[in-house]
This record gives C-alpha cells, sequence and structure tokens, in this order.
C-alpha cells in the first residue's frame, strides 16, 4: 500500500483575510482589503505552506496577481515556500494588458512532492463557466496531475474550483455532473483517482449568523452524494468549518460557516484521516483540508 498526505486550500488570492469583506459578497468594499492586509495574508499564507508537511498541495484561487488583491504575486509567494515541490498550474482567468499595474490573473496550482514522479499534468477546462464581477469571463478547469512511486498505475490527482455565486447551482451541477464522468473514465483507465475542491457546496448545514440565510439562500447548493459513481465516496471534514462569508469581517462564532472543501476518491482508496487545519481564517475566507490516503 502507498500512502499520500494532500492539503487542498483556497488561498483566497491573498485578499480575503480575516478582517476583509467584498462587495460581491455582500459586504462594503469593492477592493476588500489595504494593502498592509494583503501583505500580511501573503506572509502568512507563504509561512503556513512551508511550515506544513504534505506530498501534495492542491491550492484555489491562486493569484498572479489583480485588482482584488492590489496586484500582489500570491503565486510567486507560494513557489518560494514550496520551491522543492513539482509545480503545475492553470489560470482560471487572465488579462494580459498593457502595464502590469493592471494585470488580473487568478487560477490553480498542484504542487507535488519530488519524492513522487509527476509524469504529466492535463487541464481539462469544463463546458460552462461564469463572470467573475458579472465581467470578466471565467474558465474553470480539472487540473489532472499523473504521479508515481513504485509499481502500478499512477494516481489521478484532480484539483478543481467550481463555480460559486451561480444561482440554484445552474453552473456547478453541469460542472459536477462533467467532472464526474471524466473521473470515472480516468478510473476504467486503471487509474486510482483523487479529487480535491473548493466544491462551493456545502456538506452538512450551514452555521448561519443574522439574515445571512436570506442573503444566501439561492446560492447554497448542498453537495450531491447522490450523483457520485457507485462505490465512490466524498469526504469532508467535522472537526471545524471550512469557509467563512465575506459579507463582513469575521467574528468567531458570529459569522456565517460552512464545510464546502474536502475530498472524492475512487473506491481503491482508503481514507485514513481528514481534518480542518483550523486557521481561524485569519489568511483567507478558507481554512486548509488535510487527508492521508492509502492506495
Amino acid at each position: 500500500m502507498r500512502t499520500l498526505k494532500i492539503i487542498t486550500w483556497n488561498v483566497g488570492a491573498g485578499a480575503l483575510g480575516a478582517d476583509a469583506d467584498v462587495a460581491y459578497d455582500g459586504g462594503r468594499h469593492f477592493i476588500p482589503s489595504p494593502t498592509a492586509a494583503v501583505e500580511k495574508n501573503v506572509l502568512g499564507i507563504r509561512n503556513t505552506l512551508a511550515s506544513l508537511r504534505a506530498d501534495a498541495f492542491l491550492l484555489q484561487e491562486l493569484s498572479s496577481g489583480s485588482i482584488l488583491n492590489r496586484w500582489h504575486n500570491v503565486r510567486h509567494a507560494v513557489h518560494k515556500a514550496l520551491s522543492d515541490y513539482h509545480s503545475m498550474s492553470v489560470s482560471n482567468f487572465s488579462l494580459p494588458l498593457f502595464f502590469d499595474f493592471l494585470r488580473n490573473e487568478h487560477g490553480m496550482g498542484t504542487y507535488i512532492s519530488r519524492t513522487f514522479r509527476a509524469r504529466k499534468k492535463f487541464a481539462r477546462p469544463f463546458k460552462t463557466g461564469e463572470y467573475f464581477y458579472r465581467i470578466i469571463p471565467r474558465r474553470d478547469y480539472a487540473l489532472t496531475t499523473f504521479i508515481k512511486r513504485g509499481k502500478g498505475k499512477p494516481l489521478a490527482l484532480i484539483n478543481t474550483h467550481l463555480s460559486s455565486f451561480d444561482k440554484h447551482a445552474a453552473v456547478r451541477m453541469p460542472q459536477f455532473v462533467e467532472l464526474m464522468k471524466y473521473a470515472k473514465r480516468l478510473n476504467r483507465r486503471g487509474h486510482p483517482v483523487v479529487i480535491g475542491a473548493d466544491w462551493n457546496m456545502h456538506d452538512g448545514d450551514i452555521s448561519y449568523h443574522g439574515d445571512d440565510e436570506a442573503h444566501y439562500q439561492e446560492y447554497a447548493q448542498h453537495f450531491p452524494h447522490d450523483l457520485l459513481p457507485t462505490r465512490w465516496r466524498a469526504h469532508f471534514p467535522r472537526n471545524a468549518p471550512t469557509l467563512r462569508t465575506t459579507n463582513r469581517p469575521y467574528v468567531r462564532g458570529a459569522s456565517t460557516t460552512a464545510v464546502i472543501d474536502g475530498f472524492v476518491c475512487s473506491p481503491e482508496v482508503r481514507v485514513v484521516h481528514i481534518a480542518t487545519i483550523d486557521l481561524d481564517f485569519q489568511h483567507s475566507d478558507h481554512n486548509p483540508v488535510e487527508m492521508t490516503i492509502t492506495y
């Protein structure tokens, strides 16, 4: 049996620390954080990743710079923290304008320990997508890395980030169905499959505060366990939430929270451990989730 420890984390582009709120989520600010707060977030993300021990990191909202984070290059900071890892990335959207200070780029990154052979990557775009700030077209992907150590077929490790503010999951659900068809094909070819994601669909109850339930009810979506292929399982942590809403600055016990980050595994993958790494949303609106598997 081979063992693999994986961490998935939406780093919030370095813009969404505990004090941030943002207009598209019902907050007050178009740019959620001042420069000093972004710098603190980016340093916190870098130091956290450098301190964690994992065979693979699946990161979402990994920005090379945008108006959202005052053009700080989070991806560069992450590369420094994980410099001894194989890295693969894809951009969900990118506006390559003439001046660096006008660029806007967000995406995903997968980092694999060099004790594994990262044989190749494949960025598969979904047929459906959304518009960021209702202006910028965002292309969502299944970023697949085939990794191998020892004998047997390489494991297909998929990093993804489904749509978020699509009313009644009109984009998320087709993306999910397409993703599972793709993952099932990989498994039929002999690959164990692990998908780590910001699913933007909640497992268990949402802990609403104030009048947030009325605000979010058209966006909230339960994770569709019933749409998983036979013997496939979704795995979510139970010890702490993985998401806090950004309609107001975070206050522990007085902010709306949910569990939306986790993993889906094919039948031959056994989950030994899964837990939220509770950072109290200090550096991002998401907490990391760690999982150890054997296969």
